[in-house]
């Protein structure tokens, strides 16, 4: 079973399955039609435009060994789909039995002595189907075998399947004209955070970025967002097994649940998308895991991270939430170790983290990181130093850990990480109207930039990404994407005139753009809020 924590209701987790209960009088053998996959009898499927048909196993098991061979046949049945929809007041349609293909014909054989069959597989094709229409499938007995008991509600394998088509095309104006959905912003790696609480994962594909170099008509539309970062996983604890627990928040768990939906088409896009996992408040944390935990816990984040095709993970540690009574002290080790071995359980996937605070300080320093050099490990690591109600913090780190000139906050290099791979620059999302923030934020960036101090494309947006929320065209997001972001970022973009003190345009001027328009004016027209 995955080891992990799910707050609040999710799907069927997969199990091996298990003894059947002898819940019928000794001289009786009962019986149950089960999925090779899980103890559930009513599981769902998620099936996606061009995929390879689904495939899943169903056995047929007794409370006791056969006597002789006993046989039985799996069919679909309509029937039960009908009454599952009257009995449930639901409206789901039935899976169309054209689409099924069950081997040996649904013949189920339990051998002398056995107590269970051998397992077929039932194989399920999404020809024809329709995307976003609740599909409900039966799978039943035709006939109950002599002297076999039965139970009418472990005769019955219920199928939930869903459908959901590649999308290919935006409408990034009112207009009506739709167009190819455009290709990532080159030289750049933007990093996006989305808060499931709130937020379907997909509201990245709904903002864009204009590139005018005014000799291009019409203006070139470009999608953002390489690396996105789910949340909200946080680290749980057990008191009773000293377990660290890997815990999903319900709406994390769901979207997750329904990656075809939330998260395939940013994936499609070349995007990566990541399970961003921060400090739980427990007591237990990245800084204090012992050796066991470190590795009962990585175990965890690799279930999640295989069973939903993620593509890796951001870690972000508050270290003011450490100290609770009776829990281990902070050290120096322990997150390092937590970092190389995710890292080797983590092969291929992307690994970045937050540097901030004393939980990262001493990543400079390969003894007190156990002789290991945390970048190594890591494919990028930002700052963490951002608000809303400060002036913009651009940080530079630096071996000695000496002032900074556009920062009032210190890092020191994390030892083997090359400078190319660390983000400098992490945007707040100024409240709406806040001009002189937003001024000060495009000066500072054009000033860091023409003195040579860029030394990475990484260009991070600390707050969660919202919708229109403060209002069209003048909305905060629209703001902190428009205002002082790529416009002043970009090697082509606005740089600083030193001698009249002043921006100085660059070949291209960069803005904004919405690639989905139904963003709306307000939470209540944004289709991107989460629909669960």
């Amino acid at each position: 079973m995955l080891l992990v924590i799910v707050i609040g209701c999710t799907e069927d987790i997969t199990q091996s399955v298990g003894p059947l209960p002898d819940e019928t009088p000794m001289d009786h053998i009962g019986s149950q039609l089960y999925s090779g996959k899980t103890f559930s009898n009513m599981i769902t499927i998620n099936m996606y435009e061009d995929d390879e048909p689904a495939i899943e196993e169903i056995g047929y098991a007794l409370t006791k060994p056969a006597k002789t061979a006993v046989t039985v046949k799996a069919i679909p049945s309509p029937v039960l789909v009908a009454q599952y929809n009257l009995d449930h007041n639901t409206k789901m349609e039935e899976f169309p039995i054209s689409n099924i293909v069950l081997d040996n014909d649904g013949s189920l054989t339990v051998p002398a002595g056995k107590k269970a069959s051998e397992n077929i597989n039932m194989t399920l094709s999404a020809e024809g189907l329709k995307p976003s229409i609740p599909y409900l499938l039966a799978i039943t007995l035709t006939q109950n075998a002599a002297g076999i008991e039965t139970q009418v509600d472990k005769q019955v394998i219920y199928y939930r399947i869903s459908f959901q088509e590649k999308t290919t095309t935006c409408e990034p104006g009112s207009g009506g004209q739709i167009q190819e959905i455009p290709p990532l912003l080159p030289n750049v790696t933007s990093v996006f955070y989305v808060n499931t609480e709130t937020y379907q994962p997909s509201i990245v594909s709904a903002w864009g970025v204009k590139a005018d170099d005014f000799m291009t008509y019409p203006t070139p539309l470009f999608s953002i967002g390489n690396i996105v970062n789910l949340k909200r996983a946080t680290i749980g604890y057990n008191t009773t097994s000293q377990r660290t627990l890997l815990e999903l928040g319900s709406d994390l768990s769901y979207v997750l649940e329904h990656r075809d939906k939330y998260i395939r088409h940013l994936q499609e896009y070349k995007r990566k998308v990541c399970l961003c996992i921060e400090n739980g408040g427990k007591g237990i944390g990245f800084c204090n895991m012992n050796d066991t935990q470190i590795a009962d816990f990585v175990r965890q984040v690799k279930d999640v991270i295989d069973r939903y095709y993620l593509d890796g993970v951001n870690l972000w540690d508050e270290d003011s939430k450490y100290d609770k009574t009776g829990m281990a002290k902070m050290n120096t080790t322990s997150y390092p170790r937590l970092i190389k071995a995710l890292r080797e359980i983590l092969p291929g996937k992307i690994l970045t983290l937050v540097d901030k605070g004393d939980a990262t300080e001493y990543f400079h320093d390969v003894k007190k990181c156990g002789n290991i050099e945390v970048g190594h490990y890591i494919d990028y690591a930002w700052h963490g130093y951002f608000s809303p109600t400060e002036e913009l913090q651009i940080i530079n780190p630096n071996p000695e850990g000496s002032a900074q000139k556009y920062s009032k906050y210190t890092r020191k290099p994390i030892a083997g990480l090359d400078e190319t791979c660390y983000g400098s620059v992490i945007l707040p999302r100024y409240p709406k109207d806040s001009h002189l923030q937003v001024n000060s934020a495009a000066k500072a960036i054009a000033q860091w930039k023409t003195l040579g101090n860029k030394k990475s494309d990484i260009l991070v947006f600390g707050d969660d990404l919202i919708g229109q929320e403060y209002g069209d065209r003048e909305g905060a997001v629209r703001q902190m994407l428009d205002g002082y972001s790529f416009l002043q970022f970009m090697n082509d973009g606005d740089s600083w005139d030193f001698n009249i003190n002043d921006v100085l345009w660059g070949d291209v001027e960069y803005g904004a753009g919405l690639l989905d328009y139904r963003l709306g004016t307000g939470a209540d027209n944004n289709i991107w809020k989460k629909d669960w």
